[in-house]
């Protein structure tokens, strides 16, 4: 009898889950209506690959957003405000400018922001269109979203920090671990005896069979390709 893959033991064992150790979530609260917030502190988050900003209104709301680029401690930003826009503000969609970066964009107002939070991403707003106002993802798609939707002016700090190679298998193990123990190294299907993995065993390293799986398929088969809409080599 053989033992659960590994797929199966991320589901289910609690050394695969991640240390707890994440200070806040990041997203833009509700506000009563237009007002400041001062940038207390900016600190590294465990798991997170961005800086993690913690601001405070003149109310004394306290949340946490992705540090944007030129965002500084001290500095004060505007909330629903008015005229010249700021890395850090955070306004409504249809309040900022065409051809601003902005990061930390909602899918629909009041959601807290969906779109453009990793480290050194950022969209762009391109302008009014048919049902709202048009805005360029990271992706290179653009959509459509609530003008009523809320953004960070800028883009998210710590561009460049994968462009940096990790030069030693620790250095990346650590930085995993992060994350959720148990998730480097990670070993091929391919490379498994078939007791550990139905891609496992052979006489050389290869699948042996078709890897698109059925979406109900059981645990122990739900590897390679879930559901696929398509299999072989696209022709051009």
């Amino acid at each position: 009898m053989g033992k659960r893959i590994l797929a199966q033991r991320k589901g289910r064992s609690p050394l695969f889950r991640s240390s707890g150790k994440s200070v806040a979530p990041a997203f833009i609260p509700e506000f009563e209506g237009p007002t400041t917030a001062v940038v207390v502190d900016i600190f590294h988050n465990p798991g997170r690959g961005t800086p993690l900003a913690m601001l405070k209104t003149k109310e004394g709301q306290v949340f946490y957003l992705n540090a944007v680029e030129g965002m500084y401690v001290g500095q004060e930003v505007s909330i629903y405000g008015e005229g010249e826009v700021r890395p850090g503000d955070i306004r409504r969609i249809k309040d900022i400018p065409p051809g601003t970066i902005i990061s930390h964009v909602e899918k629909r107002p009041g959601d807290g922001g969906k779109f453009a939070r990793a480290s050194g991403t950022y969209a762009q707003i391109i302008g009014p269109s048919a049902g709202g106002i048009e805005v360029l993802l990271p992706s290179g798609k653009s959509i459509v979203v609530n003008p009523n939707a809320r953004a960070v002016v800028g883009n998210v700090a710590a561009g460049g920090r994968v462009d940096k190679p990790f030069l030693k298998a620790g250095k990346k193990y650590h930085w995993l671990k992060a994350k959720a123990p148990k998730r480097f190294p990670r070993v091929r299907g391919v490379a498994m005896n078939p007791v550990d993995h139905p891609f496992g065993g052979g006489s050389h390293q290869h699948v042996g069979k078709p890897k698109t799986v059925p979406k109900n398929a059981p645990p122990g088969a739900k590897v390679g390709s879930f559901g696929a809409r398509r299999t072989g080599r696209r022709k051009k």
